[in-house]
């Protein structure tokens, strides 16, 4: 592998005028649908300055029975006797604006009766572990409520009130079914005819025969592909993520991500962004792999469509039944497995942690998001070195 080399292989790439358009109307299908809730008055107008005033009432624990007492459905003027009148100042200041007097006001009555519902919700889960695990015997599923409980007790978990959709919206950057596609979809057409135009453009021969040798031929394609997706990964997750803070706000920082609606449940300790964070390092390894196995697929073919379906038809068959199946509690079964490893639940990871989740290996009781990730590294392993024995050992036709 030489400099080069490996420029001439970016050119290959990103020469390909269908990445660039492709990525341009991805973006900006991702701005449209999010721009319109921009001017939207729940988002603009929250709670969010209320939020010392808030957080110190919802520790009254009388407030907590009243609420709880009540099914969680608390109208604003129930809840009077127990929230500063500092934040009902608050809200008057927008009464002659009636749109956003309603909004704030249902904000108020939904967030409260919401988050105490959540922590009870929290508490009577492990309630409910405890006692299974007082009648269980020696059976995997034992063994994986085991760990879950014992997780839950030495990583406290804090759940805080949510007072806007910021950190919701964040989380689902990479949770929706669309936007994490979109990224792997571009991976896909730009690396299809890595290997397989080579044969169309008549380079197969004079590469195979060059002074650097197959190898270096290899090396260079492999880090032209990896700077690619790097790229591509980069690009599109911080256009969401930027569009997305435009639209709906930036979360609090040090809110938990166990404050939102989909991970009340979760043992992951960490922020929303810290999650979020996660995420798109579990996009760029599903994009890696990814990666390799259409490398994998080009080294065998002539035709660059076949690697472009055959992966595509990886990708959105593993993501489609991971949606389409519900996930067993605690312990992964044969049946969700496919589901669980696939690409798509390396990029969201909201269905592997949103509560405690195990498989069996061997008799260990490991995290699914664990397996995932080893499941996927060694997937990428494989494909890279049938790629590379494949690549190494063609014949040259004159």
């Amino acid at each position: 592998m030489n400099t080069e080399m490996l420029k001439t292989e970016l050119y290959k790439i990103y020469s390909k005028k269908v990445i660039w358009i492709a990525l341009a109307a991805f973006l900006a299908l991702f701005l449209v649908l999010k721009l319109q809730f921009i001017d939207k008055v729940g988002i603009k107008y929250t709670l969010e300055p209320m939020r010392a005033e808030l957080t110190s009432a919802v520790e009254n624990e009388d407030f907590h029975n009243f609420v709880r007492e009540n099914d969680y459905s608390c109208t604003v003027e129930a809840m009077k006797t127990f929230i500063p009148v500092s934040v009902f100042d608050y809200i008057e200041q927008h009464s002659g604006n009636d749109r956003v007097y309603r909004s704030l006001n249902s904000d108020l009555m939904s967030i409260i009766n919401n988050y105490y519902e959540r922590v009870d919700n929290r508490a009577a889960f492990i309630d409910e572990l405890e006692q299974d695990i007082a009648i269980s015997d020696n059976t995997s599923l034992a063994k994986a409520k085991t760990k879950i409980l014992h997780t839950y007790q030495n990583t406290p978990v804090t759940i805080e009130l949510n007072l806007e959709s910021s950190a919701n919206n964040f989380i689902d950057i990479n949770h929706s079914a669309v936007f994490p596609g979109l990224i792997m979809l571009i991976v896909i057409v730009g690396l299809a005819g890595i290997y397989s135009d080579e044969y169309t453009s008549g380079t197969l021969s004079p590469l195979l025969t060059s002074r650097k040798g197959r190898k270096g031929v290899f090396f260079s394609k492999l880090l032209a592909a990896s700077i690619f997706i790097f790229s591509v990964v980069l690009l599109t997750e911080a256009f969401y993520m930027v569009v997305t803070a435009i639209c709906y706000h930036a979360p609090n920082a040090a809110i938990s991500a166990a404050s939102t609606y989909g991970l009340s449940l979760t043992t992951y300790s960490g922020t929303v962004m810290g999650f979020c964070f996660r995420q798109i390092l579990g996009t760029f390894l599903a994009a890696l792999t990814l990666g390799s196995l259409v490398m994998c697929i080009s080294a065998y073919s002539k035709n660059a469509l076949i690697p472009f379906f055959a992966a595509g038809v990886y990708y959105g068959g593993t993501a489609l039944y991971a949606n389409m199946i519900t996930f067993p509690e605690y312990l992964s079964s044969v049946w969700s497995l496919p589901g669980e490893l696939s690409l798509f639940m390396l990029q969201t990871q909201v269905e592997l942690v949103k509560e405690g989740h195990f498989t069996n290996i061997f008799g260990f009781m490991i995290p699914t998001l664990t397996v995932n990730v080893m499941f996927n590294l060694i997937l990428m392993a494989v494909c890279l070195a049938l790629c590379y024995r494949t690549y190494t050992r063609k014949q040259v036709k004159n």
